[in-house]
């Protein structure tokens, strides 16, 4: 039993020496230095989708054409 919680003991003492050794450098904030701003995420822009009334595939909505309008594909004419 004693051999076992040595084995555990040493392992436990390997284990947390490699993680002191291997880790990262944190860097202190200077006095001096303003705080840096993160990163702005990009604005997402999101268009208005329909379907095509003849073939069902979606187009971005156009304000300035009539409801009806197609996909504007040359096989796909309105009936």
């Amino acid at each position: 039993m004693l051999k076992f919680l040595i084995l555990i003991l040493l392992i436990a003492a390997v284990w947390y020496g490699w993680r002191y050794v291997n880790r990262k450098p944190v860097k202190k904030p200077s006095g001096d230095a303003p705080p840096t701003a993160r990163p702005q995420a990009p604005k997402t822009i999101a268009e208005d989708l329909k379907p095509c009334p003849v073939c069902g595939t979606y187009m971005v909505v156009d304000p300035n054409k009539l409801p009806d309008q197609t996909c504007g594909r040359p096989d796909c004419r309105p009936v």
